[in-house]
């Protein structure tokens, strides 16, 4: 189930239209969007109930933020939680469903999503932190490699995930990103002009082994450089592509065992 691209325009036009009208010299901060459209807000622990949720109950439209084992509210994952659920009260039919008296979801910060509402506040909250205008000048020639999200995580106040399927998004430069857990290949991502489509173990879905990604399932290394490895190690093509050298940075969530891998040339 994925948004079509009609549908993804319409929800970052809206998105980057409010990020723009109510912040457009500075970071994006949801709490102040929230505030001039008469949405009241907290923070709260609330356990593995929800990250985050908005309630309609009269005329009024609260949101509930969960701060269960996070810091500070600047927290990068509250920050999307909170501008997830400005897409629900933004989305009008997100909103209208609200007000009809049906309940959305409960939010969870996720990496996929396999709800089509779900998915669409995820698309917006994306857009109203990483305006695209914003964002392609943020990038404009830059050359690409790890500390570039890094430093544009810095500047939105947003995940290295959430930048990285930004940075794939707008076609910056060609890279992948493939998430991994328990040695399988669950999903991935490319840019447009990324040069492979096919990874060398396409039937079974296994993490190849002579990767970063694939010595961390197999010998439980976790790399923290950027490492070169053969583009015949990842991925089959009908062109001959040994001896190509492609870059490879794992990012290791603390959660599960999984492997983020970050592929450019």
């Amino acid at each position: 189930m994925t948004i079509d691209n009609a549908r993804k325009k319409e929800l970052a036009e809206l998105a980057e239209f409010i990020s723009i009208d109510y912040c457009p010299h500075s970071m994006v901060l949801p709490e102040l969007i929230a505030e001039k459209s008469g949405v009241t807000y907290n923070y709260g622990e609330y356990g593995d109930c929800f990250d985050g949720l908005l309630e309609h109950d009269s005329k009024d439209f609260h949101v509930y933020l969960n701060t269960q084992n996070i810091q500070s509210t600047d927290n990068a994952r509250l920050r999307f939680s909170f501008a997830h659920e400005l897409g629900h009260f933004f989305i009008d039919e997100h909103r209208n469903a609200l007000k009809k008296g049906k309940s959305l979801h409960k939010s969870y910060y996720r990496f996929q999503r396999k709800n089509i509402v779900e998915m669409e506040a995820d698309h917006f909250a994306s857009n109203l932190l990483m305006p695209t205008s914003r964002f392609k000048q943020a990038v404009q020639t830059r050359k690409f490699d790890f500390s570039l999200i890094e430093s544009l995580t810095k500047e939105f106040g947003t995940s290295l995930s959430a930048t990285l399927l930004k940075y794939i998004e707008i076609d910056a430069y060609p890279i992948m990103v493939v998430f991994s857990r328990d040695n399988m290949i669950e999903y991935s991502w490319k840019s447009n002009d990324f040069p492979y489509k096919y990874f060398i173990e396409h039937s079974s879905k296994k993490t190849p082994p002579l990767t970063v990604a694939g010595d961390y399932f197999n010998n439980g290394l976790k790399c923290d450089d950027t490492e070169i490895v053969e583009a015949s190690e990842w991925f089959s093509s009908y062109d001959d592509i040994r001896g190509i050298k492609l870059f490879e940075k794992c990012i290791f969530p603390n959660y599960g065992k999984i492997a983020i891998s970050i592929i450019w040339q």
